[in-house]
């Protein structure tokens, strides 16, 4: 949103797979022995900043939160959005990295001033511009695979954001960078520049479970079939016990799931669907989400992963369809972690 890599079998360490990749840059993190208040302060801030953006994130479901962050837009303008760098700042404890700093900064204001600026004039080009402004620091290297590089260019490797986990509880760490990005895309489309339907709400009803167990039956019919006549699906049950499955499946769900659907069913596929219409648009981004892991290896498919990309693609389809049915990226994530959970515990995944 998203995440990078192959699910895992549920647990509670259970972290984002996509809008993110490792890269190198200089860490904020400073490691200090002596004084037990620094040790103290080492322990609680990181901890107190995985709170803070995991409340900024899940809040925007909350109408009192928009509601909050437009009021405070009359007051602040675009300098609400750096309300999103706080977390940051808490996790590092106020001393980050100068470059680190600029490079957090930057992915803040940028996706701000590109609305501002092209949304009456060019809108269509103010969202798509500012969607690719979150999404390519947190996984530049799929942008770079027509290319073959596994380097950033200088200019690049200066907007790339750090890696940079945060432990929200023992055995659990949250990766900020990524949390940032989907807590600041649902600002600017939900409050900056509203799009219609993104539908990040938790009011979910029997109508949206059953949608949502639809389209994971109409892809498990088609892309089971595909998956284990490719070989990408290798048949292996693994149960790591109830607790750390359901707990696995909450993880997969709200670090997983959702934030990818808020990119690419709320905003990618709801933009599609303005500018074109409905029917072109849900194969449209459900190609563009097949693309987005071509960057992910798994077991006998290497970098580019092209049977990743074809399963992603199918698994789009039917979020997408989810989506459209009931616009609500809540709805269609439940199908997405679903597929997931299935996929770790039936396959090994």
């Amino acid at each position: 949103m998203i995440v990078s890599g192959r699910p895992s079998p549920p647990s509670p360490a259970t972290t984002p797979r996509r809008w993110g990749r490792s890269r190198r840059s200089r860490p904020d993190s400073r490691c200090r022995t002596g004084a037990g208040k620094e040790k103290t302060e080492e322990e609680v801030m990181p901890t107190a900043a995985a709170w803070l953006i995991l409340g900024l994130y899940l809040g925007h479901a909350v109408p009192l939160w928009p509601a909050t962050l437009r009021r405070l837009r009359q007051r602040l303008g675009d300098g609400t959005a750096l309300l999103y760098l706080i977390p940051y700042l808490v996790a590092v404890r106020f001393s980050p990295a100068i470059g680190n700093l600029a490079r957090f900064g930057l992915y803040v204001a940028l996706p701000v001033l590109l609305l501002r600026f092209l949304r009456r004039e060019r809108p269509h080009l103010g969202y798509l511009l500012a969607a690719l402004a979150l999404w390519f620091p947190l996984e530049p290297d799929l942008f770079l695979l027509p290319w073959r590089s596994a380097t950033l260019p200088p200019l690049l490797q200066a907007v790339a954001l750090p890696d940079l986990s945060v432990p929200l509880a023992p055995g659990l760490a949250l990766p900020l960078e990524k949390l940032t990005g989907v807590a600041l895309a649902l600002y600017l489309f939900t409050v900056q520049a509203p799009l219609p339907s993104v539908g990040f709400t938790y009011r979910l009803g029997r109508e949206d479970l059953r949608t949502a167990l639809i389209g994971l039956g109409a892809f498990a019919l088609v892309g089971l079939p595909v998956g284990l006549a490719w070989g990408f699906l290798r048949p292996g049950l693994s149960w790591p016990g109830v607790g750390p499955t359901v707990l696995g499946l909450l993880g997969g769900y709200l670090l997983v799931a959702l934030p990818e659907e808020v990119l690419f069913r709320g905003v990618i596929q709801n933009l599609l669907a303005h500018r074109l219409s409905a029917g072109p648009a849900l194969p449209l981004a459900a190609v563009i989400f097949g693309l987005a892991h071509l960057n992910n290896a798994t077991t006998g498919f290497p970098v580019p992963n092209g049977a990743y990309a074809v399963m992603a693609t199918l698994a789009g389809l039917a979020y997408g369809w989810v989506w459209q049915r009931r616009r609500k990226v809540t709805a269609s994530a439940i199908t997405h972690a679903l597929v997931n959970a299935v996929w770790a515990l039936a396959f090994g995944g």
